[in-house]
């Protein structure tokens, strides 16, 4: 039985989670999101606003993170990393992301790749279009 709940990143004490969470769901297409060095580059680099990183949300199974919601750089550009079999969460995660994830000129732009195919859907089903 599922136990979803969900929390904001903190990110002294939430980093190495994260990043392990990435390296297992790793597929060479990205279809469960970013690679984990990706993360650690964006969060360790100067040009990065980390004046956010308070507004990620981590989704866990039982204390298991199963999905997570990040921006990049510029701040509306969202990403999400979903465990298999947890891409039910995809609708939450632009639910979450429409409501408390920064915007640019009152926009998002969800970075998603081919194998992403839910939460393309979600993000289609919430009115965005594909560029």
């Amino acid at each position: 039985m599922k136990s979803i709940t969900a929390r904001n990143f903190r990110i002294l004490c939430d980093f190495m989670d994260v990043y392990q969470f990435m390296t297992d769901i790793y597929e060479r297409n990205w279809q469960n999101g970013v690679p984990a060095p990706f993360f650690e580059y964006a969060l360790s680099s100067d040009w990065m606003d980390k004046s956010y990183t308070h507004r990620y949300r981590i989704w866990e199974d039982n204390g298991k993170i199963v999905a997570f919601c990040f921006t990049e750089n510029p701040v509306n550009h969202i990403y999400f990393s979903i465990r298999p079999g947890y891409e039910f969460l995809a609708e939450e995660m632009v639910a979450y992301s429409e409501n408390h994830m920064p915007r640019i000129n009152g926009k998002h732009t969800y970075v998603l790749f081919d194998g992403q195919e839910t939460s393309q859907n979600a993000v289609f089903n919430a009115g965005y279009t594909k560029s």
